[in-house]
């Protein structure tokens, strides 16, 4: 719903640093929960009909109404929030968006609201990338296109699990490895573990942004939303159980082999019980900054309750490349002198030393090659039509 000022009857929108919600005519600040009861006692579908607003309202305890946009172009549904009217589609760009209907949603039963404003996502932001050596000084200073503070649908599982596992692992014997057997029972409950909701959102984008600190977790109210845009979920808790499922088991077995004092761990043989035993609606906060660089865009992710930036962008391949291989000529040079003078290796051995350097330095030389491999995946994530689509002409938040 709208939440006007009691004492100028302006829209009212939820500030991440106060904490309160802000009045955009006379200034005025108010306290989330002072709106509860105005909140219970929201006008009904047909009123929101008739009215033509873009409310979010309470229809009944597990269930809530928002204003429906379909895009004439590519027929993508949209739930906008109280404050922001939307002219372009999200996800298309187009500017063919229309009011449809009103409709009733699956109400969250939890919210994380923005603790960090803006602003000081925007700072956080170019902080990173002022700081990286190979950042282009273009990317430095850059424009920002938009930015968008968006709600990502969560659903959070509880999981009880149990298992008996046979692993083997080699361990060192004398000058050779032999293969040991093990045996671990053990037994655990994850708590509120997280799956985005969101097909339009990349599962790696959602799980780069964690973890969020669920214990911060409150009860959703809908004053937290004003100011910002909000997904609905699009897949159900249903659909993403064996997901779940299959996290919970990721973690509990890297857990058990952790607890192996050997390499190459391997489970031999396992009877893992699992048990959802809770599967509830959230919404959690993240900031989204898109910039353009050589006419691409590229989105920065912040997340909204803790600040971790998520992210990269494009380096200067020239320069880091012939960085890493001064390091490594410097390291050889300085290993191969540092053997000399500490082991006073005979002048015949000075080859055999040279050559070790020579390896340690190209060493060194791929590890940041490969350094450079894993940033450019992260370039790819970010410069992904899916991310620009997922940001793309919502209203500023």
């Amino acid at each position: 719903m709208i939440y006007e000022c009691p004492n100028c009857v302006a829209a009212l929108i939820y500030n991440p640093t106060t904490g309160k919600m802000d009045c955009l005519g006379c200034g005025s600040s108010f306290d989330v929960d002072q709106f509860e009861e105005k909140e219970k006692k929201a006008e009904t579908a047909q009123a929101a009909r008739e009215q033509n607003t873009q409310n979010f309202g309470i229809l009944e305890d597990d269930m809530m109404e928002c204003n429906i946009y379909s895009c004439t172009a590519c027929g993508a549904e949209l739930a906008v929030n109280g404050v922001e009217s939307s002219t372009f589609c999200a996800y298309c760009g187009q500017p063919t968006i229309v009011f449809n209907r009103v409709s009733s949603t699956k109400k969250p039963k939890y919210i994380i609201p923005f603790s960090i404003s803006k602003d000081q996502a925007i700072t956080s932001i170019r902080n990173r990338l002022s700081s990286g050596a190979f950042v282009p000084v273009e990317i430095q200073h850059f424009e920002i296109e938009r930015v968008r503070g968006i709600y990502v649908p969560f659903w959070l599982y509880d999981i009880d699990y149990s298992d008996e596992q046979y692993l083997s692992g080699k361990v060192k014997s004398g000058k050779s490895t032999v293969t040991k057997y093990y045996f671990r029972s053990a037994k655990t409950t994850f708590h509120n573990l997280t799956l985005d909701a969101s097909q339009q959102l990349s599962d790696e984008s959602s799980q780069r942004l964690e973890p969020y600190n669920t214990q911060n977790i409150t009860t959703f109210d809908t004053g937290y939303l004003s100011g910002f845009y909000a997904d609905c979920f699009d897949m159900s808790s249903e659909q993403l159980k064996s997901l779940a499922i299959k996290r919970s088991m990721q973690m509990f077995n890297a857990q058990i082999e952790k607890s192996v004092k050997a390499s190459d761990v391997k489970i031999i043989r396992n009877n893992p019980k699992i048990n959802v035993t809770k599967a509830e609606y959230a919404m959690f906060p993240a900031w989204f900054l898109t910039f353009r660089y050589n006419d691409d865009p590229y989105t920065i992710l912040v997340n909204g309750q803790t600040g971790k930036v998520v992210g990269a962008v494009p380096v200067n391949n020239k320069k880091a490349t012939a960085t890493f291989w001064l390091i490594g000529v410097i390291a050889s040079f300085i290993l191969t002198f540092v053997a000399y003078a500490l082991l006073q290796i005979d002048d015949e051995d000075i080859q055999e030393f040279i050559v070790y350097g020579c390896i340690g330095g190209g060493f060194m030389w791929y590890s940041g090659i490969n350094t450079l491999k894993k940033v450019k995946k992260s370039i790819e994530l970010s410069k992904s039509s899916r991310m620009n689509h997922f940001v793309k002409d919502r209203q500023e938040g």
